[in-house]
């Protein structure tokens, strides 16, 4: 008897250790060192179509009245709080993987709401519009930007799945070559592939979705004729199960075919039946008169990145606008052009940009493109401009030692086509 008396006695603590080990591997703390010693804890996870921040002890100093963050559909926020020095501002990405590491997709860690708790402390809502509906558990892992370029935090954080167990369409992919149109405008989807290498400073020989793109290439006509003035701008990418996300092209170019591509990051998981493209296609040249406007000899002074993106604004020690005009019912401010001191490419390359602002903000549909030429007029390269809210930034990685630019402002309305198609994998 009492040898059965201790038998159980054993068992009992030895469930009693396995639960405590379950409850403490829910309750246990789950931080993130990023490469300049910010640490991150997480904090919270949200599903829903309404979200508040975790706690009511704090200061409101949200992007959302009340502090609260609403969306039309059902997303998943990540609540994380963020300890750095006072005078460091964090800058980094969360991405959400499937545990098989198929694909990721993401969003900036300022890419929510925000509460301060005190100096160098701030609680952060991430939000995720795009994660692995499919798996029981999300890995989320951590790339951090700064003047050493990308790093990758090491470890991760694992999240339960609010989403899985959700009934789902099932949607019918159309097969490839697929033209879709806007008006006189013909766009044909000729390629779309997964698993591209992709532009982020990464091993591109690596199999970490992380390093991957999509590719998508485009044969355009306008009233029956080949053109090549169109490029593919933005795509918005959807599946059936909820997910999207919103890539803006940082990779232009022309395939063998000579149609236009786009290669951007990130795109869904492939192994989903199909995914929905909206893209909107914008002109690259050919703009009329009444939607081009030129400023000759901006400046070109020294100053920091933020400078250039002076906070969408909020920074009182920008000076005044070098030149100014109206086009098309749309205040534009041109701002001096800026060479960055904190940021190279190498190679002995300057990079640099210029800031512009409109009034009101560009309606729906329409885009802002930037020309730069430097004093002896030969063109820069660049990108965007990206932004919004009536703040924008185009970006030239190889500014050199230029003094002044000339600088073409065009303010012109897109087109948009929708394809359901599944991509093929590199």
């Amino acid at each position: 008897m009492k040898a059965k008396m201790w038998l159980w006695t054993a068992v009992a603590i030895l469930v009693a250790g396995m639960m405590a080990g379950a409850v403490w591997w829910k309750l246990r703390p789950q931080v993130i060192l990023l490469g300049d010693g910010t640490k991150l804890r997480l904090v919270a996870v949200t599903y829903g179509k309404h979200h508040n921040f975790p706690g009511n002890r704090v200061p409101v100093r949200a992007n959302r009245r009340n502090g609260a963050l609403d969306s039309t559909n059902d997303t998943l926020f990540v609540w994380i709080e963020q300890q750095h020095k006072g005078n460091q501002w964090p800058n980094y990405q969360v991405l959400a993987y499937d545990q098989a590491a198929t694909a990721c997709a993401g969003n900036w860690g300022s890419g929510g709401g925000m509460r301060q708790i005190k100096n160098g402390v701030e609680l952060v809502g991430v939000r995720l519009d795009a994660f692995p509906r499919h798996d029981r558990k999300i890995s989320l892992r951590f790339v951090s930007w700064g003047t050493h370029g990308r790093q990758v935090a090491k470890g991760q954080m694992v999240i339960p799945n609010p989403a899985r167990g959700g009934s789902f369409e099932s949607w019918t992919p159309e097969s490839l070559p697929d033209v879709q149109s806007d008006g006189d405008l013909d766009v044909t989807l000729t390629k779309l592939v997964y698993g591209v290498p992709g532009f982020n400073g990464g091993d591109h020989s690596s199999k970490d979705p992380m390093n991957k793109a999509v590719l998508a290439a485009f044969h355009t006509e306008q009233k029956g004729v080949v053109i090549t003035n169109w490029q593919p701008t933005r795509i918005e990418t959807s599946d059936a199960t909820g997910n999207h996300v919103y890539n803006n092209s940082w990779s232009n170019g022309h395939d063998d075919n000579g149609d236009a591509t786009m290669t951007y990051q990130w795109g869904l998981w492939p192994d989903e039946p199909a995914w929905k493209l909206r893209v909107e296609m914008s002109r690259v040249s050919g703009f009329s008169d009444d939607e081009m406007w030129t400023a000759q000899n901006v400046p070109v002074h020294a100053g920091r990145q933020q400078d250039l993106w002076n906070y969408g604004g909020r920074n009182r020690q920008t000076g005044p606008a070098f030149a100014e005009t109206t086009l098309n019912g749309i205040h534009l401010k041109l701002f001096p052009a800026v060479q960055f001191t904190d940021q190279n490419p190498g190679n002995g390359e300057k990079a640099g940009g210029v800031r512009v602002t409109t009034e009101p903000d560009l309606p729906e549909g329409y885009r802002l493109t930037v020309i730069a030429t430097d004093e002896t007029g030969h063109p820069l390269r660049g990108w965007g401009p990206n932004g919004g809210g009536g703040n924008y930034v185009a970006q030239f990685p190889d500014l050199g030692n230029s003094t002044t630019l000339n600088i073409t402002l065009a303010l012109h309305k897109s087109r948009f086509v929708e394809y359901t198609v599944k991509p093929t994998k590199e």
